[in-house]
């Protein structure tokens, strides 16, 4: 080891997080150190006070300081429309683009078994609370994935004959591709799913 044992745990802590990995650790913390003390002691505070105050809002699990976030405090969004996420970065995609007014549910994953997220660890029984509560429209944004399939048709089957408009993002293929890099099931996916010009 040619670094000092704090320099090393820092470094650790980095790579420690989602797309990070050991070079980019390395100069997150080289960055850091490099930097005023001040800087530091505030991205230190900033870490703790945002694990401090920052939980799910009580109604969509949404990243929120009070009781219920932003979004489903908000009188101006549509409140029979519910869009299914996995998580609350998700949410920022729609919000960035001001394609979406209504509400969300952040469901905290996807059904895999093999990481042990199963049907409780959804949030589901909160969902469906919702929904019965109103809604006529759900929206499913969970990506294209054999887990997100799962998790979509579980939620459809729980739902049962619920009398609201059930509608999934469009999947295919990505604008500006080249279609012999397109995996199969994205070109079969596409192919079903075109449109009359």
């Amino acid at each position: 080891m040619y670094s000092p044992p704090s320099l090393e745990r820092l470094i650790n802590e980095f790579a420690r997080l989602p797309s990070i990995g050991r070079k980019s650790a390395r100069r997150l913390a080289y960055h850091i150190l490099n930097q005023k003390a001040e800087s530091a002691q505030n991205l230190a505070h900033a870490l703790v006070d945002a694990k401090d105050k920052i939980r799910p809002c009580s109604r969509c699990r949404h990243y929120s300081e009070s009781e219920l976030c932003i979004i489903c405090s908000n009188p101006r969004r549509e409140q029979n429309k519910i869009c299914v996420v996995e998580k609350s970065a998700d949410i920022e995609a729609f919000e960035a683009n001001g394609i979406y007014r209504g509400l969300y549910h952040v469901l905290g994953g996807t059904l895999s078994p093999l990481d042990g997220i199963g049907p409780q660890e959804l949030h589901l029984p909160l969902l469906l609370e919702r929904i019965r509560g109103g809604v006529n429209e759900i929206i499913f944004a969970l990506g294209s994935s054999p887990e997100a399939d799962s998790t979509v048709l579980l939620i459809d089957r729980m739902l049962g004959d619920t009398p609201l408009k059930k509608t999934r993002l469009a999947r295919g293929i990505p604008m500006g591709s080249d279609l012999e890099f397109i995996d199969e099931l994205t070109m079969l996916r596409a192919f079903e799913a075109r449109e009359q010009i």
